[in-house]
């Protein structure tokens, strides 16, 4: 079993071959474990690698453990709340109070996973308003006018432009902060312009996001947290 110390831990790791040709991905699979996917055929000096990527390492497995603690509490725009479902309500409502929400539902409602189907509709009109907000200034800014929005639960990207310039986001935004949220519909609006990733797509982002390089690396500390977070996998299957 081959091992290293991460953060005073020590920490069993794997290998294994990916799809990228260029790219090492680290990856951890629980506290203790850590997968380390190697580019397609590409020579890796590993002890090199481990060295060289140490301290992403450390935070990674920080941010692994940050995410596991905090899995009962739903992210939302950022920031974690305690849940607490209140089903002896006159009426659907959702509340917010300092880091608590309540999501109340009726007596009478008696179906299975109701709250986080409530839920989950209340978090599309918040993002949605969100979204409306930041395409209004962007649009006329970056002179992109777009047809129409779509909020899905799309599983492997935050957002997509259509041929029929259509922007579907993903429901899953709406766990990450607000200019997280203002750079995808940045980066969303770049492709009415120029569809490809290219040179010419990154001068746009970068001229209407300065930073948006380390905003791109918060995204997979958010998308983890996302991953392990009870409620959140809830309202995703509902």
């Amino acid at each position: 079993m081959q091992t290293i110390q991460v953060n005073g831990k020590e920490i069993k790791y794997t290998l294994r071959q990916g799809n990228s040709r260029q790219y090492v991905t680290l990856k951890f699979l629980s506290e203790d474990e850590l997968e380390i996917i190697l580019p397609k055929k590409r020579t890796v000096d590993i002890e090199a690698l481990l060295k060289k990527k140490a301290s992403l390492i450390q935070r990674k497995h920080l941010e692994y453990i940050q995410a596991s603690i905090r899995k009962d509490q739903l992210l939302l725009f950022g920031k974690f709340y305690d849940t607490e479902i209140n089903r002896k309500s006159t009426e659907y409502s959702i509340s917010m109070e300092d880091n608590k929400l309540r999501v109340n539902l009726p007596k009478s409602v008696k179906a299975k996973d109701a709250e986080y189907e409530y839920l989950k509709k209340w978090i599309k009109r918040q993002l949605l308003e969100i979204l409306d907000s930041y395409l209004s200034i962007y649009e006329r800014k970056m002179q992109a006018p777009i047809n129409r929005v779509y909020i899905k639960n799309q599983k492997t990207r935050w957002a997509s432009y259509t041929p029929k310039h259509n922007i579907n986001f993903n429901i899953k935004l709406a766990a990450l902060p607000k200019n997280i949220i203002e750079y995808i519909v940045i980066h969303e609006l770049a492709h009415t312009i120029e569809r490809g990733h290219n040179k010419k797509f990154w001068y746009i982002v970068r001229k209407f996001c300065p930073d948006y390089k380390e905003i791109k690396q918060e995204l997979t500390r958010h998308l983890l947290s996302i991953q392990k977070n009870n409620i959140w996998q809830k309202v995703l299957k509902t």
